[in-house]
């Protein structure tokens, strides 16, 4: 059940992603790609993962996870930070555009992926 859970969660995240890729209009086309690879297929690999109960690939979305933890925002930012589901506190001065956040639903997501790692770790059967 929770690895049918995990895989709902970044289904989720995924679709989410895409819908805003299709309805905010992005400077350029690298800003787009950087976005569709990061919030799009990062996380539909992840759900993939949770489903087939693949390890590396859980792997490659906790790091993706841990590395939305804390986002800086600033106006000259090449990449958006707009996370599809955030519930994020800020820290900073937002005014002066150097401000932080830190996205309690992206460490929610790798303490769960690395329960899942570990999960699939311990029932690996050697021959």
């Amino acid at each position: 059940m929770k690895f049918k859970t995990t895989c709902l969660l970044l289904t989720l995240y995924s679709l989410i992603a895409l819908g805003i890729t299709l309805h905010t209009g992005f400077e350029s086309n690298i800003t787009t790609a950087l976005f569709v690879l990061f919030y799009v297929i990062i996380p539909a690999f992840g759900a993939y993962a949770a489903l087939v109960k693949n390890r590396v690939a859980l792997v490659v979305a906790a790091i993706f996870f841990i590395s939305q933890i804390v986002r800086s925002v600033s106006a000259g930012s090449v990449f958006p930070n707009i996370a599809p589901i955030t519930i994020s506190f800020p820290m900073g001065d937002f005014s002066k555009g150097s401000g932080y956040l830190i996205d309690f639903f992206a460490i929610f997501m790798v303490v769960l992926l690395v329960w899942l790692i570990s999960e699939v770790s311990t029932n690996i059967k050697t021959p």
